[in-house]
């Protein structure tokens, strides 16, 4: 039931949005959509995922476990794959564990990197949202506070991780096997978010990230003719996707369109075309992560 509630409230928000847009409007838009500038949204994720890669290979690399970017690009996109046609985006964050721990015989420490990058990311979004909150002050009541506590929660589950005291709890509440596997996880953890150099490069690339992801925003805008600013998207999408991190529906679905139309409509972008622009940003992804799916199956 739980892995059905997040689909069932993406259609749902969907259908609320044909319902209210008419769906004939939103396709007759997106079928003016131009390929060049979907092209170019498309290569804008591509990179997006190699900065992931890079990302993930400091982390590693802090850890004494040596993989070539290019495999772990190809593990991110097979793990995209997997977050955009499962109900549950962790399923992606498994593979890439399971892909990479296969490689190297090192599970606690490949683990360990991919929830380290997870949390950096989530530390890196949440501030580049608080920072573009700055210069749109009217919408600070409406999402200043799930920002803040998004911020609230990487933050503090980096310092649960890096406590000493967090792994004896383990040790005594949980059953040996289990608590062993944990506590090993969190102290590899520890030792990668402890080295400042990787922690701060993994923030830089991070907001990196966040930039690309703009770009990729931006390029589905111009794609089907809506020339919105890219200051326009700078302030806007870091805070959509902070938005996105409530997980209420899948991969954002539905959440992200209604945001799309809120924030964007106040500088005068209609409905049909916001929500077309933010349909068209999740055609990207998935299919560029469709790559993933060639690559998995190839594997197989």
């Amino acid at each position: 039931m739980k892995a059905l509630i997040r689909p069932i409230v993406s259609l749902a928000l969907l259908g609320v949005l044909f319902y209210k847009l008419g769906a004939a409007e939103l396709w007759g838009t997106l079928r003016t959509a131009d390929l060049f500038w979907l092209a170019g949204g498309a290569l804008f994720v591509v990179v997006a995922m190699l900065i992931s890669a890079w990302k993930w290979q400091l982390l590693l690399v802090a850890q004494g476990v040596t993989v070539p970017v290019q495999a772990l690009f190809g593990s991110y996109l097979v793990g995209l794959f997997f977050n955009n046609f499962l109900p549950s985006n962790i399923g992606g964050d498994v593979v890439r564990v399971h892909d990479v721990a296969k490689r190297t015989g090192q599970g606690s420490a490949v683990a360990a990197s991919v929830i380290a990058e997870r949390l950096l990311a989530g530390v890196a979004l949440a501030l580049t949202a608080a920072g573009a909150l700055l210069f749109s002050a009217e919408y600070t009541a409406q999402v200043g506070p799930s920002i803040g506590l998004a911020l609230l929660v990487f933050a503090g589950l980096i310092a649960l991780v890096m406590s000493s005291g967090v792994r004896r709890w383990l040790e005594r509440t949980l059953p040996a096997g289990r608590a062993q596997i944990l506590t090993r996880v969190a102290s590899d953890m520890s030792d990668a978010l402890r080295n400042r150099i990787v922690v701060l490069r993994v923030l830089a690339l991070s907001f990196v990230f966040q930039a690309t992801v703009v770009l990729v925003a931006w390029a589905g805008f111009i794609a089907i003719g809506v020339p919105v600013s890219l200051q326009a998207c700078f302030l806007f999408i870091p805070i959509i996707s902070a938005i996105q991190l409530v997980p209420v529906s899948l991969n954002g679905l539905g959440v992200r369109e209604g945001a799309y139309i809120l924030f964007f409509g106040s500088i005068g972008v209609g409905r049909i075309e916001a929500a077309a622009a933010s349909l068209l940003f999740g055609l990207l992804v998935a299919g560029v992560s469709l790559i993933g799916g060639a690559l998995f199956a190839a594997r197989r």
